[in-house]
């Protein structure tokens, strides 16, 4: 479902791909927080223009040859899934670029409700109220959509993120 994940928006112009902040993100910080990552074949650019605080522009212009890698990394935010064995995780993808210099860069994080997990001893139908209410969001298909659309189009691989990429 995609009303259950947070994902930027994604579109092509022409040759490019264009991707954007998600609209409730922008809502929710009253516009003071923007991302807009352009992914030009044809002049074999990628260009991040960010605004901060309404005030504090930024833009980064990096060349295909640059970049090492995509970086595109998961982890489950449910704060109770380490005391249970059973929980509903909550997806959080992170998708960026590691440039040759050694520098990474978070382009977007796709966040959203997951899938409910099972790892105890008891088997599946004991928890069949959670089967059945499970619903989870788009987060991850999406998510990997956008980092094998960036690999084709850089023809760079997949890493997994360092824990301490810039935004």
């Amino acid at each position: 479902m995609r009303i259950l994940g947070i994902c930027p928006r994604i579109r092509k112009e022409g040759v490019c791909i264009i991707a954007i902040t998600a609209l409730r993100i922008r809502i929710l910080f009253l516009g003071a927080f923007f991302k807009r990552v352009t992914i030009d074949p044809k002049h074999r650019t990628l260009t991040v223009a960010s605004r901060y605080f309404w005030l504090l522009k930024r833009k980064r212009k990096y060349h295909f040859k640059e970049l090492e890698a995509i970086t595109y990394g998961y982890e489950d935010w449910n704060d109770t899934s380490w005391v249970s064995f059973s929980h509903d995780s909550f997806d959080w993808f992170t998708v960026g670029i590691k440039l040759r210099c050694n520098r990474e860069f978070t382009l977007f994080n796709f966040i959203g409700d997951g899938t409910f997990t099972n790892n105890g001893p008891l088997p599946e139908w004991m928890y069949w109220d959670e089967y059945v209410t499970d619903f989870s969001g788009s987060q991850e298909k999406e998510s990997r959509c956008f980092v094998d659309l960036l690999c084709q189009m850089t023809g760079k691989k997949v890493v997994p993120p360092n824990p301490y990429a810039e935004g």
